[in-house]
Formats: C-alpha cells, sequence, structure tokens
C-alpha cells in the first residue's frame, strides 16, 4: 500500500507524511485532479537509519513492479516524454 497527498498539501504536510511512512512504502503525490504526479521514496528509513545500496536497489526495482502493473498506456514513458518535447 501507498500513501498518497495532493499536491497543494505538499509544502506543509511532505516531511510529516515522509516521517511517518512505513517502513518499504512510497509516497504519491497527487494532482489536482487526483492523478498521481509523482512518487517518493525516502532516503532514509523510518527512525533516520540511512539504507544500504541492496536495499535501495530492492525497493526501486519494487518501485519499477508497482509502476509497470499501474502503467496504462501502450505508449513507454520515453515515448511519451519525447512527445511532450516536441
Amino acid at each position: 500500500m501507498c500513501a498518497a497527498i495532493p499536491i497543494g498539501a505538499a509544502g506543509p504536510q511532505l516531511r510529516e507524511a515522509l516521517e511517518h511512512l512505513p517502513e518499504g512504502e512510497a509516497l504519491d503525490l497527487l494532482g489536482e485532479d487526483g492523478e498521481p504526479m509523482a512518487v517518493l521514496l525516502p532516503l532514509k528509513a523510518r527512525g533516520g537509519k540511512t539504507l544500504r545500496a541492496s536495499e535501495w536497489d530492492a525497493r526501486w526495482r519494487a518501485m519499477a513492479k508497482r509502476i509497470g502493473k499501474a502503467w496504462k498506456s501502450d505508449k513507454s514513458a520515453l515515448e511519451i516524454l519525447a512527445e511532450m518535447r516536441r
């Protein structure tokens, strides 16, 4: 499961949300339309422990799987970014 907050509330709520995020979870930032805009993964585990590279790798792979399962477009993210830059 993932926590989520609206992008407009991110400023005042971001630090608190990241500090209270359960171990191994990510934080979704939602746009004004309620759609996800970004996924944040804290650099420090709860309690201030800095993660090792192997722990980071496992977290990034898990997040990539979650994003892949939720991806709704027939185009890749790279294709979408290229179109946006044109």
